[in-house]
Parts: structure tokens; sequence; C-alpha cells
């Protein structure tokens, strides 16, 4: 009989003191909820049973999971440690004929770094629940990973954008073709890689102001219409398919293509694994075993024919230095599978992307020709300009494993340029001036976080998923319908702590070394107590111990002068404004702008985007109003950085069965100057009960939150486009408005 253990079963408790510092960091692994659960059934099927076959994953987690289940079990049968990384017939029966024993040294590296991550979080995250506020973590891959989204969006704020201008000459051939100006008078002119991070030019080139560009392209385009070919050339267009994939590359691959998220890749890449459909799924190494690439290179003549296979094998794997990259490259389990029966479209989407990757990387090359031409003309201008153009286009002769894989966002597509000759005449259809804003860096998404993270060497693409998770609960999240990862202002608060006091926990230096040492382990070169050692207590050098770190540091942190960020200067009053992280009092807490001794609460889900100087000085000089009574109860219209909203009651007056306020938004039309308490009344009648499904039999209730207005009848909600039908909309039309579908939500991009 075959039994899931379903991941670890036992944890190291959270609470103080579970690991004895002074002892050895011994340790007492004790059976989690769901771990007592699963121990339980086991037992009772061992009872059955006349050996006991652990195939857990052939890592340093799954080796603790199998040491884990001899340990609560207590089988008093027969042991055998298997593993395989496919759940074929083939690959079962090859392990279970060479079983072996558990690998101590896995073990004890999987305990260390479970051991680390209880010290760093036992010692730190105390200071951030006594100095911010609680429910607060610091983790070691955790808070550096937070760093890298903080920092993004500092860069962002403190970005100063750049505007400069170019032209767009389009031609009247046949395929017709857009050429850029490039150069006037000999100089080549700026683009947006020419500005640093403040705006100023950084290259010797040739700023052109709007009016420059205006006039050049109102003569060229009043004049004759052509431009002359000065130069042209071409090279090789070739470009070879990608690795295999790696867990991070999945993930990566999936957020992009899929706009799937860490954890849905990660749930559902390990759905594909555990039906069969995939190898194992948490790997590290990016190549085949040489018995999956024989089966991949007999896909492709099968699929695409002899023409379309690399002549040459690529990506053979050996074995890796740790255990994750011990696991070859995640491929299907049957090369000649592109649609499995059974799986749901999303399970789907995903195991056809790994499909087409794996059987794009024994393809041939994509190849081609690219050609660029320069073109020019003089512009009659006063004085007279002689303008540049330029343009290129590339033309894909053989698409090799782009068959199989398709395009990616940053390969050049093919773009053919007509057949012109040096000193061709090439007739124009229009000249356009257009203006440029140079941006400020892109915010983190969790696939480009996960790529960051790898190219830093910080944690395990294992990791990568429930890393991400924690910091969504805690320090980062994202507008409706994007992917884009905001942090938090408590985030700020947390980062200023880290960096500004604890400096070497969020190194992304001393990560990388701490997961290399955690190898080590593995491997067997270094010893568990003396990292562990050096990691709480120091080594004497330049790391002093994270103990003694904060011991010696946590009584200069006050936190009456901690702020999360400071915005700048009043433009009246020149005090500072500053946003605070606010305190926790009974369950929630507000962060607030702070100017001298004014202050306004925000939302901790505010944008740095939101904050300019005009917008700070309007919140802070904005006045509750008191538009009216209901009830004898003030109706009181407050203004925060997230907008405005209607309160009913304060602390001297409560509604009736109230133990503290209640609000109400405004609508889009509102404003805080015109609003009447009609208008709250309104909105304080909400929600609103249109009337019952007539075949559900479910309320149908009319509601505004914080994406704006809609209905709800059970678990179904539909979104109103017009806010005024909160309060006309009748039991017909509700329930019409229902029976139309949905339009899918999340990111989902269709093959290219």
């Amino acid at each position: 009989m075959v039994e899931a253990s379903v991941g670890h079963i036992a944890d190291i408790p959270e609470k103080k003191n579970s690991v004895d510092v002074d002892n050895g960091f011994a340790v007492e692994y004790v059976l989690t909820p769901k771990g007592r659960e699963t121990i339980t059934h086991l037992r009772q099927q061992l009872k059955k049973a006349s050996m006991l076959i652990l195939a857990t994953d052939a890592d340093r987690e799954g080796e603790l999971i199998a040491a884990h289940l001899v340990e609560f079990l207590k089988p008093t049968v027969p042991v055998q440690r298997v593993e395989f990384r496919s759940v074929t017939k083939d690959a079962v029966e090859k392990a279970l004929a060479q079983p072996r024993q558990i690998d101590a040294s896995l073990v004890e590296a999987a305990k260390t770094r479970r051991i680390l991550d209880r010290l760093y979080g036992f010692e730190v995250s105390p200071v951030l629940w006594r100095k911010v506020r609680q429910n607060l973590s610091a983790g070691r891959v955790q808070s550096p990973a937070m760093r890298l989204v903080v920092e993004r969006e500092l860069e962002r704020h403190q970005f100063v954008s750049a505007g400069y201008f170019d032209i767009d000459a389009t031609s009247a051939t046949s395929p017709a073709f857009v050429a850029k100006l490039t150069a006037v008078d000999g100089q080549r002119i700026a683009t947006g890689k020419d500005f640093d991070s403040k705006g100023a030019l950084v290259n010797d080139v040739r700023a052109i102001s709007i009016e420059m560009a205006t006039a050049i392209a109102t003569v060229l385009e009043s004049g004759p219409s052509a431009l002359t070919v000065s130069s042209s050339a071409e090279k090789v267009y070739s470009r070879f398919p990608q690795r295999p994939f790696t867990m991070s590359s999945l993930y990566q691959a999936a957020g992009n293509r899929l706009g799937m998220s860490t954890a849905e890749a990660r749930v559902v890449s390990q759905q594909l694994f555990d039906h069969g459909h995939i190898t194992y799924p948490r790997t590290d190494n990016g190549a085949f075993g040489r018995e999956a690439l024989a089966k991949v290179r007999h896909a492709v003549k099968e699929v695409f024919g002899d023409a379309l296979l690399s002549p040459k094998a690529r990506y053979i794997s050996g074995a890796g230095k740790n255990a994750q990259a011990a696991h070859e490259a995640i491929h299907p389990t049957r090369m000649l599978v592109r649609r499995p029966a059974g799986l749901t479209p999303r399970q789907q989407a995903l195991y056809e992307l790994i499909w087409q990757r794996t059987i794009a990387t024994q393809m041939s090359d994509a190849s081609g020709v690219t050609v660029s031409i320069t073109l020019q003309t003089t512009a009659a201008t006063s004085p007279t300009v002689d303008c540049e153009f330029s343009a290129s286009g590339t033309t894909i002769t053989s698409p090799g494993f782009r068959l199989a894989y398709g395009f990616d966002e940053e390969d050049e597509k093919e773009k053919a340029l007509p057949a012109l000759a040096v000193g061709e005449s090439v007739p124009m259809e229009s000249f356009t001036m257009l203006q440029h804003a140079t941006a400020p860096p892109a915010r983190f998404t969790e696939a480009s976080l996960v790529k960051e993270l790898e190219e830093l060497g910080i944690g395990r693409p294992s990791t990568y998923a429930s890393i991400i998770a924690k910091l969504r609960e805690r320090y980062i999240w994202s507008k409706k319908g994007e992917r884009a990862l905001v942090p938090t202002i408590t985030a700020f608060a947390v980062h200023r702590i880290m960096t500004q006091y604890f400096q070497p926990l969020v190194d992304y230096t001393f990560t990388q070394i701490m997961e290399k040492d955690l190898d080590r382990i593995t491997s067997g070169e270094q010893m568990r107590d003396l990292l562990l050692t050096d990691f709480y207590f120091g080594a004497g050098g330049e790391w002093p111990g994270i103990h003694p770190l904060i011991e010696s540091t946590i009584k200069t942190i006050d936190p009456k002068q901690l702020f999360a960020i400071d915005l700048g200067l009043h433009p009246t009053t020149g005090e500072s404004m500053l946003i605070k992280p606010g305190i926790l009092r009974k369950g929630t807490f507000s962060p607030y702008l702070q100017c001298g001794e004014a202050t306004r609460s925000i939302s901790d889900q505010t944008m740095l985007d939101e904050l300019d100087i005009p917008a700070m000085v309007a919140l802070l000089s904005a006045q509750a109003v008191v538009v009216g009574h209901i009830d004898g109860v003030p109706v009181i219209v407050k203004t925060t950085s997230t907008g405005s909203y209607f309160q009913l009651g304060n602390k001297e007056a409560l509604p009736a069965g109230s133990k503290k306020p209640r609000t109400a938004g405004l609508l889009s039309h509102m404003t805080p100057e015109t609003v009447t308490i009609e208008d709250a009344i309104a909105m304080f009648s909400l929600p609103r009960t249109i009337g019952s499904h007539p075949q559900t039999g479910h309320d149908i209730v009319a509601h505004f939150g914080k994406f704006g207005a809609y209905i709800v009848c059970g678990e179904d909600s539909r979104s109103l486009k017009d806010e005024t039908a909160l309060f006309s909309l009748i039991l017909g039309d509700a329930v019409a408005l229902l029976a139309i579908p949905k339009k899918p939500r999340g990111n989902f991009r269709g093959k290219k």
C-alpha cells in the first residue's frame, strides 16, 4: 500500500529557548497538529505491513521528513529508504532495487537550516515587536527579500524623470518600416539610457528640445518626403534555446507567460508531479539525465522531424553540488504526451509550458538575417540640420526551437525591411515628433523577485513560494488586477531598523555565505555545531554573532524617534514630513503622517507615488467637517491619504448599539466640500437587500467597498458600473446581471 506523509510532520516549537544555545544547540522536534494526524493514520497502516519503504523527496528536507517518520512511527518492521525523480514504472522499480540508508549529512543540513531560521527569528522578531508593533517577523531569507522590495520602491520615489524628444519616420515602402532619428549634425541624440536617476545627462549626446524636434518634423513633413540610404549592414541572427526548467525558472516563466503567482506555480507543479505527469519540480539543476535526454531527442524527431533536431545534445547533467541540484531538470515523464487527460485548465497550461520548454532544448537554433540601415537628409530649418535616421529588421529563415516554445518578451521577432541599396532614395509616408520620459525602475513582481533572489544566491528556490507568502502576509501587497509588489508602510519601518542597526543580517553576501555553508554540511565539509556557534555567539572577526549584536544594539533604538520614511520639508513651515508606522492597539494600528504637531492617519497600504508634496500638504490641512446628524449622532467627513469617508459618531456620541463609530465611503462623484447629510444617509443605508434570487433563494445584496459598487448573491458577485444603481437596482435586473458569466480574472496570457 502507498501512503502520503504530506510534507513535514514535525518542527521546532515556536517559543523562546526551544533551541538550547548553551548545550550544543540541542532541539526537540515535536509533531505538528497535521503531523499527529498523519502519524496516527500511518501507525494503523503500518500494522498491516511487513516493511516500511520511505520515498520522500531526495533533498535535505525530504531526508529530514524520512528521519522523522522513523523517529515517530517507531517501526518494528525493516525500513528501507529509496529515491526516485519521476513517478514512472521504470523509475520506481529502479529505486526499489537500490535501497539505501537515511543520509545523516542531509538530515544534519536540514536541521541546521531550521535551527538557523529559528535563531534568526527568535533574536530579531522580538526587536520588531518592541520597537515597531506585534505580529511582525524577521527571517534569514525573508528579511533580505523584503529589503529588495523596499529599496526598489525607494529608488522609484527618489527617481527624477527626464523628458527627451525624437522623430519617427514611417516609410511608404512595402513592407513599411519605421526609422528613428538617432543623430543631428553628426552627434547622437539622447535616449532614455543617457540619463541618470536624477534626470541628468551622463553621456556625450545631444538632447534636442521640443522646439527643434517639432521644427524638424514639420519641415520634413512638408518638404520632399524621402530619405537616402547612407549605409547598410547585415549580420547573422541566431538564438539557441534556454535550459530546461528548474523550480526558479519555472516560477519566472509561469508568472510571465501564464500570470501565475509563485504559490500557484508551486501547487500546480506539485499536482502534476503527484499524478506522474512531470519529474520532481523542486530542483536547482537545469540539465537532463542521459536517459531523459534520449527520450527528449526521440520526441523531437517524432513531433518535428529530424531536420529540427539539434546536431548536438544540449544540457546533459552530472551530479550536482547540493541535494536539489542532484535532481535533473523538470520535464514531462512521457515526452510524446502534450495534453494528458484529466487536467484542469491551469494544470494543462503549466504542463504544456514545461513540455514546450523541454522539447525546445533539443531543437535547432532559430536563425536568420538582421539588416541595419542608416538614412540621411537635411532639414531646411533655420539653421539647416543634418538628420540621420536608423532602422533594423530581422528575417527569420529557420524558426528552429521557436516552433515549440515561441517567443519571450525580450526576443527579437521577425520584422523584415524591404531590399534597399546604399544611395537609394526611400519615400516616406510621415514624420512624427515624439515626446518621451525616462521611467523609474519597475517594481518587483513575484517572478522578477524570484529571479533576483536566485541571482544573489539568497535562499533556495524550493523556499521562495513560502517566503513570498510570508512577505504578502506582513510586508507587501499588490493593487487589484496588478502583479507588482508594493511594500507597506510597516515594511519601510522594519527596513529602517534592519539596515540602520542590523545591517549584517540583511547583507546579501552574508546570506549567500550561509547558503554555501549549509551545502558544505550536506557534503560533510562543515561541522554543524561550529557553524551555529559562529552564527549565534560570533567568530571573533567582523561578524559579532547575532546574539551579541542584538544585545548591544537594542537599547539604542528609540521607538519614539523611529519613522518609516522622511518625505522632505513642508514648503510653508519648513518642518519635516515623516511617515511613522503607528502602534498596535486592540488588534489594529494605523500609520500616520506627522509634520510638527500635526498628524494624519494613512493606510498601511499607501504607495509613495500618492505621497507627493502637494498631496501631503493637502492632507495635513484637511479638516474633519460635520455635515449633519443621524438620530442625534454627528456625521463627520474625514480625509486620509487614500481618500475621504463618512464617519458616524465620535468618542462623545456613538451610534445606538455600536461600540465604535461607523464608517462609509464616498461615491466617485462626491467630494468632501459638496457632500450633504442626505448623501451620508444614503451611504449608511448600505448594504441594501434587493430581494431573493428566484432560483437559489439567496438574498441579493448591494454593497459599496474598497473597489467600488457590487452585488452579492451567496458566493457569487458582480461589479456595478453605475454606482447610483446601488440604490435603484431592481430584482429582475440584478438576476439578469448575475446570469452574465464573469470575465476571467488574473493575468493569463496565451501562447505567443
